[in-house]
């Protein structure tokens, strides 16, 4: 231990002799393990810190499958729930919930909406989650008409209710009834997502006997202690076996699937993205390994002699190999520390782009100790991996060949042909994630100079929903809306106002139809498209005109024939060559219920697939508000001068002018309702973009080091040449061409690479060809252009050799 120590403070006191060499590779280690560890905590975050429950491992998601539908999961209604609850015999509970909003008004503060759930009432029972005040939910809460309960969080017991502990048994207005307050939850706990308030969802099959009829649940279930995960399976299997020969109209062909909260969460599709850009993290470590190692090479190439002359006097190769290994480690300490701190704002600014987005509360981005001790066994392993090879090199030397070698730029020592052997790998790597930083930043670009159909500057949103306790039938929720739209028409600055379920630029519901007049040989057969409920005065208000026939009036309501407008994808895809103006179409299949509709217009595409590439924007239709039964709508507001946010108050006060307990909640203007639609290209292709550019730093510094180094070590050849009468363009020429064949075979292979970054990378791309010619061929321009120069400054420096001064030179 101590002749360890004693080399690493040589080892330290050799890099402070040597300060722009060391600054350099510290530099280019803190980069790749910094970025390298910023990836690792974005993916620990969401993938390994758990939900924040007792043993989560032994909890599954567990949902409803139907293969011959191709539908790999869906909600269970309340029928299947409670007779899977009576016939499972894997679990020691199963509990359900569901999510949506929750208004809060009465007993303190103004009218609110949160995030809730409607659970099942042993949900925390299942979760191993207690109230830290208060008590839970009750055996019978979730009854039929049982009085209305709820928990709320921890932080609505903060921020609304001054963390009072009176608060518990306190009644309040949930949703438009009165509920009880039992209990708050600990905090940083808000199940399943990012939820603040639980309600019990009562039972309902006496209102909905019909099966699949009523609220649908997800289910989360506990495993008994010694039941395997397959075993439970096999258990559910069977039970959904023995519900579709009791109920075959309404279970046949279903089955049961377990899923992961994570997989749930995010999604099965985002494994690759993320693994992508951990991989590219890794290469710019490996870029930095393979600088360090060159620098050490060159370092161990000047004390070749002097590790020949210990190896004679009898020292082991491990010890003359041990100053290398020494600075090596002393270098990567200083990087960890850098990277430590690059980390430290890496994910800061990550978790800050992603705030608001929805993330699941259990997706915690931080550099804690599980990330401290990743930086830790990547520093141990870019030490090992940047000082093996020159201490090896050092190490084999021939140690007679080296005693006799009077001519220093032809040591045996063969440092020169293993640099350039890893210069042509930091290039190649570099290729590779330049040409995915170079289709981010085109994809980008394209969404940043996006050319809408409507107007997105001049619109101000928000969210209202009402609930049938107060607006028990649809006469009075088609009355509320039109009211509450008359009133809006009268805030100051409001130039026109529409409702609608869907807004533009965010994903609407896509379900089947029928044109009247074709036939369909099964259900499937039935084309689908988008569609969207809109009040008059939509298009309007998104200064959007009806390309053909006309728009919706006030006279199309609940008691008027059925009418729907098309968009112009719609027109193509469905009624090529002819005008569907006067068509009717039907939303459902063989068995649908719902009225016929004539077509009376044709619209232009308004992005009703949200920011989907391959979606094109696709056929899609609007039908009238007023004959849709809807209880939550956005409000869309076009505002004359001044930025659209700046009438939220005079917004707010219209709602409550027609409710006084209703919130309004997601108050956005146009740009941010989009923002938020788009953030997956825009903060992921950011992030692609920083690792190409600091991949191209490091082998551009890389490769003028190799050349530089080079250079230094043939002064006498550059001497001799030029006394022989070669002119400097000559030498330059010979330096050049060295970096040039290093810089041609290390493209050439990260071409090759670059064409399987790319197609993982068109996951998270909007709409960028992956192998888009004109960014692989800026990607080689610019490589050529940089490494060029990195060439030129060395061979620059060889001309200026005094050729008596080189052939003196030791």
């Amino acid at each position: 231990m101590g002749a360890f120590l004693k080399d690493l403070q040589l080892g330290l006191r050799a890099l402070v002799n040597r300060p722009a060499s060391s600054a350099i590779a510290v530099l280019a280690f803190g980069l790749g393990i910094g970025l390298c560890a910023t990836m690792f905590s974005i993916i620990y975050g969401i993938y390994f810190r758990g939900i924040g429950v007792p043993e989560a491992d032994r909890l599954t998601l567990i949902f409803r499958t139907n293969p011959s539908e191709d539908i790999e999961r869906m909600g269970v209604d309340q029928h299947d729930f409670y007779d899977w609850r009576e016939q499972q015999q894997s679990f020691l509970g199963l509990a359900g919930f569901s999510t949506g909003t929750i208004n809060v008004s009465g007993s303190s503060g103004e009218p609110e909406r949160f995030d809730g759930a409607f659970v099942s009432a042993n949900l925390f029972d299942v979760l191993r989650v207690p109230p830290v005040h208060g008590s839970g939910f009750r055996q019978g809460d979730d009854a039929p008409g049982a009085p209305l309960t709820a928990l709320i969080g921890h932080g609505v017991w903060v921020s609304r209710y001054e963390s009072d502990p009176e608060v518990i048994g306190r009644t309040v207005t949930v949703n438009g009834e009165q509920a009880t307050i039992l209990g708050v939850m600990p905090d940083g706990f808000r199940f399943p997502m990012d939820e603040e308030i639980w309600i019990p969802n009562r039972d309902v099959r006496g209102e909905n006997p019909e099966r699949g009829d009523g609220p649908q649940f997800q289910v989360v279930g506990r495993l008994k202690d010694g039941i395997t995960f397959d075993q439970a399976t096999l258990d559910m299997s069977l039970v959904a076996q023995r519900l579709a020969q009791q109920y075959p109209e309404s279970n046949e062909g279903i089955g049961v699937v377990f899923a992961d909260f994570v997989d749930v969460a995010i999604g099965e599709e985002a494994i690759p993205i993320f693994a992508a850009m951990q991989l590219a993290t890794v290469f710019v470590l490996l870029i930095a390994c393979a600088n360090v190692a060159n620098l050490l090479l060159a370092r161990a190439a000047l004390r070749t002699k002097e590790a020949a002359v210990r190896t004679a006097l009898g020292a082991s190769r491990l010890r003359v190999a041990m100053p290398l290994f020494s600075e090596a480690a002393v270098l990567s300490l200083g990087g960890a520390a850098l990277g430590i701190a690059i980390a430290f704002i890496g994910v800061a600014l990550f978790d800050r782009a992603t705030t608001g987005l929805g993330k699941p509360y259990y997706m915690v981005f931080a550099v804690d100790l599980p990330i401290l001790g990743f930086v830790v066994a990547v520093t141990a392993l870019t030490a090992l991996a940047s000082g093996a090879l020159p201490s090896v090199q050092t190490a084999r030397a021939d140690v007679n060949s080296i005693l006799k070698d009077e001519n220093r730029g032809s040591s045996s020592f063969r440092a020169s042909k293993t640099s350039k052997i890893l210069v042509v790998g930091e290039v190649a790597l570099s290729c590779a994630l330049l040409v995915g930083a170079g289709l981010m930043t085109k994809s980008i670009t394209k969404l940043n100079n996006y050319q809408f159909s409507f107007d997105t500057e001049r619109i101000f949103t928000a969210r209202v929903g009402i609930f049938e306790t107060d607006y028990p039938t649809a006469e009075q929720r088609t009355a509320f809306f039109r009211e509450l739209k008359g009133r809006l028409e009268n805030v100051p600055g409001a130039q026109s106002v529409a409702l609608t379920d869907m807004l533009p630029a965010v994903c609407c519901s896509s379900s089947r139809f029928g044109i009247e007049g074709e036939a369909y040989a099964t259900d499937q057969d039935y084309p689908r498209a988008n569609m969207a409920s809109i009040s008059t005065d939509f298009f309007e208000t998104f200064a959007v005109s009806v390309s053909r026939g006309r728009d919706f009036t006030l006279m199309d309501d609940a008691d008027a024939a059925g009418v729907a407008l098309v968009n112009q994808r719609f027109a193509e895809r469905f009624f090529p060559g002819e005008d569907p103006v006067g068509h009717r179409i039907r939303e459902g299949t063989s068995d649908s219920e719902e009225e016929w509709r004539t077509i009376v217009g044709i619209v232009p595409n308004m992005q009703m697939e949200g920011f989907d590439p391959e979606a094109n924007d696709p056929a899609g239709y609007y039908v009238p508000l007023a004959q849709r039964d809807r209880r939550f709508v956005s409000v869309a507001l076009q505002v004359a001068g001044g930025p659209p946010l700046g009438i939220t108050q005079e917004v707010r006060a219209a709602v409550r002018s027609v409710d006084s307990d209703l919130p309004i909640y997601w108050v956005r203007d146009m740009p941010e309702v989009i923002r938020l639609e788009t953030w997956i290209y825009s903060v992921f292709g950011t992030l692609f973009i920083v690792f190409g550019v600091a991949a191209l730093f490091l082998a551009s510094v890389g490769l003028y080091g190799v050349l530089a180094f080079s250079v230094s070590r043939r002064v006498q050849e550059m001497g001799l040449r030029m006394a022989l009468g070669a002119k400097a363009r000559d030498v330059v020429h010979l330096v050049v061409r060295e970096g040039a064949a290093q810089l041609g075979i290390g493209l050439m292979l990260g071409l090759a690479l670059a064409f399987a970054v790319s197609r993982v990378v068109a996951l998270i791309m909007f709409d960028v060809e992956p192998r888009d010619p004109a960014v692989f061929a800026t990607v080689v321009l610019t490589i050529g252009v940089v490494g060029s120069m990195a060439s030129l400054i060395p061979a620059l420096r060889a001309t200026r050799v005094d050729p008596m001064v080189a052939l003196r030179y030791e």
